[in-house]
């Protein structure tokens, strides 16, 4: 969680475990994409979020004994337990939380909003108590993320909250607010919002948590394409997106990879806004969108500019190489 302070992270475990007393978290649990399988040598290439100390990257893991290499696929978005004393890395207790090519429709009355369509005005209740409505907003500009307080991996739901403190740090005096809508509004009512707001600093003049009707929520929710489903194991299953709404209520960029950084979505939100607003912050952030658009859901967490200077680099070198190779080979025949 960069730029979040230890404070606001230690608050944030507390609240979580209060709001999933009975769960058990692993000290180092990876989520992430099974990009490749090498059964041969019973090892995973999986694009993870960061995890510890290790940020998001792609990396070969090795599967434990007792993981079936079978039950796991391509494309399998899992969950797992890691062992970093090896050397690859160990993956245990390996969970697919969403199979690969596993799409959820959506009910037949939702439309799906996507860049350019109204922010619809669903009626809801912010952590206050209080009557909310997007439309409320108008003349702001605001970005919309979707959590639930029992989520119970501190690298997922949790984290798009300690992101959305710093967004809330950097955009202060400007004309922007934050929204996080829950994913669980039978659960999430406005006093179990306000606590897990309280413990992020959340300024509720900047910063709503709604909540309301359990299906006008899940109805908003799925309007974006959101719907969770219930886990056993895991909680709740769902994807994520981050929204940047403009001040006339259109909504100016979705954003499927949740390894946005914060800067990132600051220059997003000025863009939106029509501030000056940082232009590589704002490439990085197309360029990471673009990858996912077109290789999928596999490059989940690719870092824009700085993976894109990496590959030509990698690029350039084995372009040198093969040059230097072929004329070596080329002189020795003549």
């Amino acid at each position: 969680m960069n730029h979040v302070p230890r404070r606001i992270a230690a608050a944030l475990a507390l609240a979580s475990a209060v709001a999933a007393p009975h769960s058990a978290m692993a000290a180092q649990r990876l989520h992430g994409t099974v990009l490749t399988l090498l059964p041969a040598k019973h090892e995973a290439v999986v694009r993870h979020d960061a995890y510890g100390d290790m940020p998001g990257m792609t990396m070969v893991f090795r599967l434990s004994p007792g993981t079936d290499v079978k039950s796991v696929h391509e494309g399998d978005l899992i969950q797992a337990d890691v062992d970093d004393a090896g050397d690859p890395a160990v993956l245990s207790n390996v969970v697919v939380l969403v199979p690969a090519g596993i799409s959820r429709p959506l009910p037949s009355h939702v439309h799906l909003l996507d860049v350019g369509d109204a922010i619809p005005p669903a009626q809801m209740i912010s952590q206050t108590g209080k009557p909310f409505s997007l439309a409320d907003l108008r003349g702001k500009t605001v970005v919309l993320a979707f959590i639930y307080t029992r989520c119970r991996d501190p690298r997922m739901c949790p984290l798009i909250a300690a992101k959305f403190h710093t967004l809330q740090e950097k955009l202060k005096g400007g004309p922007f607010h934050l929204v996080l809508v829950t994913l669980d509004p039978e659960f999430d009512r406005p006093g179990v919002l306000y606590a897990y707001g309280a413990a992020l600093e959340a300024d509720p003049a900047m910063w709503t948590l709604a909540t309301g009707d359990p299906q006008t929520i899940l109805d908003f929710d799925a309007r974006f394409g959101i719907i969770p489903f219930p886990d056993e194991k895991v909680g709740l299953i769902h994807t994520e997106r981050t929204v940047v709404i403009g001040p006339t209520g259109i909504i100016r960029n979705a954003i499927d990879d949740p390894s946005w950084t914060p800067d990132e979505l600051v220059a997003a939100a000025r863009s939106a806004a029509d501030m000056p607003s940082n232009p590589v912050e704002r490439f990085d952030l197309w360029l990471s969108q673009k990858a996912v658009a077109l290789c999928g859901n596999s490059v989940a967490g690719f870092s824009g500019l700085l993976d894109l200077v990496i590959v030509l680099a990698i690029f350039t070198v084995a372009t040198t190489v093969l040059v230097r190779i072929a004329r070596h080979l080329f002189s020795e025949s003549a």
